[in-house]
């Protein structure tokens, strides 16, 4: 028995580096009371000697957990038990173990497969599941595109987007959380006023299609017109093509300049001698029928051009549905390594028309999936010139390789760098010391950690919070959680900017009811107060969500 504080016992069955980021993140996050983490790990994993540095963690090494294994780790007493391995069947066996073992107590559960992660619940009616992937591959999407992508953040029946300042609509911004500084590192949740990421409400068509919170249609569909011509053209058909562009304006001008036309005349002049339909005139000055003759030869050197970009556009949207397309030549991502990453980042590119080619080393379940998307794929090795010329590195968007192996994204990356100096590059590096110099050395180059990105939403789960999305700022994180509020707890009562706390909660919303009724107040109203089965939405860090976890949470000594 403890008095004043809460007991907490966690267990984790992995031994990976997901698993030693938990842990971390459990133990650094016992504000109050006890907490005991129990690892359940393979003999000589690659993290065993990290997790036994860990003071006041348990380590038990065993090949397969059995129901004695489990019983001696006290999954009966636990807080919460997660199971974090490689595979999918390797983890919801264990699961239905433990289940069977406890009942009652929490499971959060890690999947891949996103259609067996939906009907789980009726083999786990108590599991929270998570998929690795699903929470890494936005951070890698926003790297590869720019750092004014905007993220997606589903807040059920109130979409919304995080984005910079300048992007969105003032009246649209809910909050502010972080500032970016060009040098140096990022600051999480300032004063308001000094932020320039945001989190904005989007608007929603009836049919419920997200609109854009500052770009009008019009311009959406122009932008994605852009990018797909971009992306079939090479770049020496493109120079071509704007210089005949610009010599039909400098033509239009001179009509209107030097011979003495207005404007309306320069144009209908200029348009009617690119399209080889004017009536020549030799009784004009030598200077008009010198630019007209210009202008038509012009004309008759475009005129392929355009014919090229319709049939081309009538082409793709003829084949559309087929399983493959030509590879784009310029303006593309180029992502790195299929496998369960790889294909979430390939996914969410498309979705969002990005074109993109993908690289993989071998023929797997991967190439099928991304196949299926209809975006090409080469297959072979990345760090090589030869392939990764194969996919039009030297004039891509973004090369992001997601493999595996720090060593082969590393090499990969300087390869592509190879073929283009200033190439931007995201790289998926597991070690922290190498990722922060490789950002320091190499200019215009990302690293991300798939295992810290997604370490704070599993461990956030363990101790019941539901994180809505994962928000990567700079080699930081924020937390979105949906937080509720529990019979006597320190919140009830107290307006919800009581739990705000500077530089690590910030309040977005309460959600009012229960259930499908729920309503969102965004932002809370100052007057009113929290209430036993108020929802509390707020962007946290790590540490923070802890802390205004445990005020909403039951006040029991345990």
């Amino acid at each position: 028995m403890t008095t004043g504080g809460f007991r907490e016992r966690f267990v984790v069955c992995g031994e990976d580096m997901l698993s030693l980021r938990m842990v971390e993140a459990l133990v650094r996050q016992a504000r109050r009371g006890t907490t005991d983490v129990v690892v359940l790990t393979t003999p000589g994993g690659a993290v065993l000697d990290r997790l036994r540095a860990i003071r006041g963690v348990e380590v038990v090494e065993v090949g397969e957990p059995d129901d004695e294994a489990f019983v001696a780790a006290g999954v009966a007493d636990a807080t919460a038990v997660a199971l974090v391995h490689r595979e999918d069947v390797v983890n919801i066996h264990r699961a239905l173990r433990v289940q069977e073992l406890a009942p009652a107590t929490r499971l959060v559960v890690r999947l891949h497969a996103p259609a067996l992660a939906g009907r789980i619940r009726m083999l786990l009616p108590t599991a929270t599941v998570l998929s690795v992937s699903a929470t890494a591959a936005p951070a890698f999407v926003t790297a590869a595109v720019g750092v004014t992508t905007r993220q997606s953040v589903d807040l059920p029946g109130y979409p919304m987007v995080v984005a910079d300042r300048d992007g969105v609509r003032p009246e649209r911004i809910v909050c502010g959380l972080a500032r970016r500084p060009d040098a140096g590192e990022p600051v999480l949740l300032p004063s308001e006023g000094e932020t320039d990421l945001v989190l904005a409400r989007v608007a929603v068509h009836r049919e419920g299609r997200i609109v854009g919170t500052r770009r009008a249609i019009w311009r959406r569909v122009l932008t994605r017109a852009y990018l797909r011509a971009r992306a079939s053209m090479t770049r020496s058909l493109a120079q071509a093509t704007l210089g005949l562009i610009g010599l039909l304006v400098l033509g239009t001008v001179a009509f209107a300049t030097l011979a003495g036309l207005s404007w309306g005349d320069a144009v209908f002049l200029t348009v009617l001698d690119s399209a080889g339909a004017a009536d020549p005139d030799t009784h004009v000055t030598p200077v008009a029928r010198t630019i007209q003759a210009l202008v038509t030869v012009v004309g008759i050197a475009i005129i392929p051009l355009v014919t090229a970009v319709v049939v081309d556009a009538a082409v793709s949207a003829r084949f559309a549905g087929t399983p493959q397309r030509s590879r784009p030549r310029r303006g593309h991502v180029v992502v790195v390594g299929l496998g369960n990453v790889g294909v979430r980042v390939v996914e969410q590119l498309h979705e969002r028309g990005v074109p993109v080619v993908a690289v993989d080393d071998e023929e797997g379940p991967g190439v099928t999936q991304v196949r299926r998307m209809g975006v090409p794929v080469i297959v072979g090795d990345s760090t090589r010139r030869t392939t990764l010329d194969a996919a039009s590195v030297a004039d891509c968007r973004a090369l992001v390789a997601v493999g595996r192996d720090d060593v082969a994204n590393l090499e990969t990356g300087l390869v592509g760098r190879s073929l283009r100096a200033r190439l931007r590059v995201v790289l998926r590096l597991r070690d922290d010391d190498l990722a922060r110099r490789v950002d320091r050395t190499l200019e215009v180059a990302v690293s991300r950690s798939v295992s810290f990105l997604a370490a704070p939403a599993f461990a956030a789960a363990m101790r019941e919070h539901q994180v809505v999305a994962t928000v990567p700022v700079g080699r930081s994180v924020l937390l979105l959680a949906d937080v509720p509020i529990g019979r006597s707890a320190l919140l009830a009562g107290l307006p919800a900017g009581v739990a705000e706390s500077a530089g690590e909660v910030r309040v977005v919303g309460v959600y009012r009811g229960s259930g499908e009724d729920a309503v969102l107040e965004c932002p809370p109203r100052p007057q009113r107060r929290l209430k036993v089965g108020d929802r509390l939405v707020v962007a946290a860090t790590r540490d923070g969500l802890v802390d205004v976890h445990a005020r909403c949470a039951a006040r029991i000594a345990v």
